[in-house]
């Protein structure tokens, strides 16, 4: 039993007996060197006779190596990797380099890893054991954090260690504190038995502070130097300081055994052989070594500490520890699997320049980025540091930058482009690559005016010099200048648009034709695509191409082709894992499925997206998502929802000037306000300032604010802001545009002339898919007859619009509509419509919508990153919230209440 670990040890019992339950979890245990952190797991360990017990451990010398840490973690079990399907079980053997083939996904290896220690898992409980977390390589990191936030449904528990309190969202934490002065004396005593004086013991017990590890290792140092009472930081390094002593005392060939050793973190015991015939040692000498290193399974040795380990490395000379690496490379040149790590030691054994080397790292890196885009990274960067020419470097540098960008690792991309910056002056083509780089970071991160900036000096020589990046480069630039609301941006893509070659190319020439008519729409001219574009566009595989043309096709009012290809797109990214642009595909299914009413799919995107793009660090996707969520909660009535995300979203929104963002979030507030008839409070949100007019505004935006203002009395303002709106509806053949035109209209015409607009407006909305709309516009049509005495008129308008809020779930419209039914004197019941998918999640709602696509559980796995038992889970629960006891009825029930996305 641990000495004074009664109460950790109680919390963890309790965490593997819910593991095993099916409710796993996942916590992190932090606390200073020596605190007992190992010595728990070991316990565990020990104790855990019935589980499966999986174990790694974070290496500082390994940090720099893609998947390191959690290919030890599975290596037990990777012969159980053809239970996976096929993809999944492909992006482990990549990683591992046990296969080749395109790099994976950081998501894409997540799911393979939850889904292998869940298949694991249908055999017995699983326990996962992560040592010293704090040193695992970043790849790993974000896969232990992906699977700890999907482990409530499975039989699976993970327990990592670490120095510091940090941990990912949703992963339980565990301090691990001193030990109190009786458990510590139980120790010194279990340690030293009676040969200390009760002075002497006191003496220890002040100088340890309560840190096992001292207790242990300290006691004959204290009572000989009387060393005084310690900080945790100030007894590691007395810790270290010991342990450099007594390495001191071996022999000059067992201390260059131990720094091999050191220099590695952990060792093959191959490896160590053949390295030791390169530096005058002999492993032959490694069991005098017990007390200093153990062999840790799989032939492979390592430190009984890290404080031992780094007591070695930084107690020997810097030529010594850099003779260390070179044996190392030296003995891993024979093994193609070691190819990444005999470069990187390499790159650490020299103190200078070294051209030729550079060449060699580079080469190792051009290999590395088929597994792992940190490790590409990490030797990029060492191979910059070696090179003797400042162009080489800055070459180098770059390609750092672009290996941090796929890894996701936007801060780091962003400080090795900053490098670049100290080199002068660049040839024109790495200045492209740097600028486009540089802009993309800045548009998912920062400030998308900027990233305009960056972008626009570079257009004439792409134009010139490589004609077909122009697409993706003024997509890029068009975005940015959306997002940045400058209206030159997207005046100066038109025209470039306009001036650009047709290729012959039937792919090419549809997307440059499908994106001149987005743009020469929003100019008020027609679009001028060829017969069959759409369907060219169509074919293709993309999810990046089909999610721009999607927009395009949005832009051009066409919503029922853009919601076709959007969902290909969305099909495409979730197929291959592309996380990034699934982000992006479900931004417009939320605005699709907002228009047209689908408010509980449209909820499930959102969550989804914020989800997806916080774990991927796209912080303005992030914001956009829940600006999103907050409209939702606005559109249903849920007032104080709506206000906490809207003030949320502009606290983070404004500072970066994301204007289609803010206009969002400010939209939210004013419908809230809109729906209960407070029509100047609307007013004053729905109003933007003159620096915020965004082109989203026509079309979202304007008959809020026209509604808004005309019910306020201000027919002045309502009449500028429609005079955009109706420009844009002449060139867009779009029902959806012209219909809420025409309400506006309507909201502004003279009395005598109104009724025949709203009737106009009503017949343009029965072939458009836009219910909230729909309702909208019945909703004002039975107000304007009531207030000019028309009751019974009124009342078939006024019933249409409650019943359409009602089956919506627009609460607050659904009240607006009953109080103007009685004053038109018709009573409403209260109660409202019992839809019984209300009771679901948005993950819930997401999982029906895919059975409802016919399915399997590890197809929906696979689609929402999540084990195909977790799946089973959530099904089950549906099945139990609905009353149905069937996948058929469940369709049946939901088809009768949602019409769902294909």
């Amino acid at each position: 039993m641990l000495v004074g670990r009664e109460k950790e040890l109680a919390v963890l019992t309790a965490l593997l007996e819910q593991a095993r339950a099916g409710h796993g979890a996942a916590v992190v245990v932090h606390g200073e060197p020596g605190i007992g952190k190992s010595a728990l797991l070991d316990h565990l360990a020990a104790e855990s006779i019935d589980r499966r017990v999986l174990r790694a451990t974070g290496v500082a010398q390994e940090s720099e190596f893609g998947y390191a840490t959690l290919h030890q973690l599975l290596l037990p079990i990777l012969d159980e990797v053809d239970r996976l399907p096929q993809p999944l079980a492909a992006a482990l053997r990549i990683v591992f380099g046990l296969a080749v083939g395109p790099p994976p996904g950081r998501f894409r290896v997540g799911l393979a890893t939850l889904s292998l220690l869940s298949e694991l898992a249908g055999e017995g409980p699983v326990l996962c054991l992560v040592d010293d977390a704090h040193w695992t390589d970043r790849p790993s990191r974000e896969v232990l954090e992906f699977v700890a936030r999907r482990l409530d449904t499975e039989p699976i528990a993970l327990v990592l260690t670490s120095r510091t309190a940090e941990h990912p969202p949703g992963v339980l934490e565990l301090p691990l504190r001193a030990l109190d002065r009786e458990a510590a004396t139980r120790l010194l005593i279990e340690r030293t038995g009676s040969r200390l004086s009760a002075a002497e013991r006191d003496a220890v017990l002040d100088a340890t502070a309560g840190n096992p590890l001292a207790i242990l290792e300290l006691p004959d140092e204290v009572v000989r130097d009387g060393v005084p009472p310690s900080t945790p930081l100030l007894l590691a390094e007395r810790l270290r300081a010991v342990f450099r002593a007594r390495v001191e005392q071996l022999t000059e060939s067992q201390q260059r055994l131990l720094l091999l050793i050191a220099t590695a973190g952990q060792l093959r015991l191959d490896v160590l052989a053949r390295a030791a015939t390169e530096f005058d040692s002999a492993a032959a000498e490694l069991g005098a070594l017990d007390e200093f290193v153990v062999e840790t399974g799989a032939a492979t040795i390592a430190f009984r500490h890290p404080l031992l380990c780094s007591a070695v490395y930084h107690g020997a000379s810097a030529a010594g520890r850099r003779d260390a690496h070179r044996a190392l490379a030296v003995a891993m040149s024979t093994g193609a699997d070691d190819i990444e790590r005999r470069a990187w030691h390499l790159g650490q054994s020299v103190d200078g320049p070294d051209e030729e080397l550079a060449e060699q790292l580079d080469r190792a890196a051009e290999v590395a980025a088929r597994t792992s885009s940190v490790t590409s990274a990490v030797l990029f960067a060492r191979a910059g540091e070696l090179s003797t020419d400042g162009s080489r470097r800055s070459r180098r540098c770059y390609e750092s930058a672009a290996a941090w960008w796929y890894a996701g690792d936007l801060d780091r991309a962003g400080k090795m482009l900053d490098l670049i910056d100290r080199e002068g002056p660049l040839d024109d083509s790495l200045r492209r690559d740097v600028t486009w780089l540089r802009a993309s970071v800045e548009l998912h991160t920062g400030m998308p005016a900027d990233a305009v900036a960056m972008l626009r000096p570079l257009i004439p020589a792409v134009l010139e010099t490589e004609p077909q990046q122009a697409i993706p480069l003024l997509m890029l630039f068009g975005e940015a200048g959306y997002h940045a609301n400058l209206a030159a941006a997207s005046s100066e893509v038109v025209e470039i648009a306009e001036q650009l070659p047709l290729t012959g190319s039937s792919a090419h020439d549809a997307l440059l034709r499908l994106f001149r008519g987005a743009f020469r729409v929003r100019a008020g001219k027609a679009a001028g695509l060829s017969p069959g574009d759409v369907e060219i566009v169509a074919q293709l595989s993309d999810p990046a191409l089909l999610c721009w043309a999607s927009g395009i096709l949005w832009g051009l009012g066409d919503r029922a082709r853009g919601r076709e290809l959007n969902r290909a797109a969305v099909r495409n990214a979730r197929r291959i894992g592309a996380v990034g642009i699934l982000v992006w595909a479900l931004e417009r299914a939320v605005s699709d499925d907002i228009a047209g009413g689908r408010f509980r799919s449209a909820e499930a995107s959102a969550e989804e997206g914020y989800r997806l793009a916080t774990e991927i660090g796209q912080l303005n996707a992030s914001c956009w998502h829940r600006g999103a969520l907050a409209l939702l909660a606005a559109l249903q009535g849920q007032e104080e929802r709506a206000r906490d995300l809207a003030y949320e979203v502009l606290a983070e929104a404004v500072p970066r000037r994301l204007v289609h963002i803010i206009l969002t979030a400010r939209r939210a507030l004013g419908l809230i306000d809109l729906a209960a008839g407070r029509a100047e409070a609307a007013l004053a949100h729905l109003q933007p300032p003159g620096d915020l007019v965004h082109p989203g505004v026509v079309v979202a935006f304007t008959p809020d604010l026209v509604e808004a203002a005309a019910q306020a009395g201000k027919t002045d303002l309502a009449a500028r802001a429609l005079e955009p709106l109706v420009r844009r509806t002449a060139s867009a053949h779009s029902s959806e545009l012209r219909a809420v035109a025409a309400r506006c209209q309507a909201l502004l015409a003279a009395p005598d002339a109104a009724a025949d607009e709203f009737r106009r407006a009503l017949a343009l909305h029965e072939s458009a898919d836009q219910p909230m709309e729909y309702g909208r516009t019945q909703l004002l049509f039975g107000e304007f007859l009531r207030r000019r005495r028309r009751k019974a008129e009124a009342r078939d308008p006024l019933r249409a619009a409650f019943e359409i809020f009602r089956s919506l779930g627009a609460h607050a419209w659904a009240d607006r509509a009953r109080a103007e039914l009685r004053a038109a004197g018709e009573a409403v019941e209260t109660a409202s419509v019992s839809i019984r998918t209300d009771k679901l999640t948005p993950q819930e709602m997401r999982i029906v919508e895919a059975v409802a696509a016919g399915c399997t559980n590890r197809e929906i796995a696979a689609q929402m990153f999540l084990s195909a038992r977790t799946v089973d889970y959530h099904l089950r629960k549906i099945f139990d919230k609905l009353k149905v006891r069937s996948r058929g009825e469940l369709i049946r029930v939901v088809l009768t209440e949602h019409e769902l996305p294909s």
